[in-house]
């Protein structure tokens, strides 16, 4: 990979992280209401959409960033389709999906204020 396409890629990342970090909270909560309005059905539909069409190597984030970011964003959706969010180890990947994606964007703040 060239420091182009690794420069690229990291990018990338970035943005997916930080949209994952609005996504998957509004998709839970969504997904958790009893009866949904045409407007939250839609939104929810589109957040299934980017989901579903994700293809990336959880392995990636690991290269790139050093962080097995991916792995949790995965993780977290699939529990959150499964609508299995209640039980101990989907719990547990939520909270480290939010600790671990805080941290990453937060660190990324700090770099672009340099």
């Amino acid at each position: 990979m060239s420091i182009r396409e690794r420069i690229t890629a990291v990018f990338v990342l970035q943005r997916f992280v930080r949209l994952s970090r609005v996504l998957l909270p509004m998709y839970m909560d969504l997904s958790s209401k009893k009866s949904l309005s045409l407007s939250e059905e839609n939104k929810l539909a589109g957040i299934k959409q980017v989901y579903d069409n994700f293809q990336a190597n959880p392995q990636a984030s690991n290269y790139l960033i050093n962080s097995n970011i991916l792995s949790l964003i995965q993780k977290v959706y699939e529990y959150l389709v499964l609508q299995k969010p209640q039980n101990p180890e989907s719990f547990h990947n939520y909270n480290e999906f939010i600790k671990e994606s805080d941290r990453l964007i937060e660190l990324w703040d700090r770099q672009l204020l340099n």
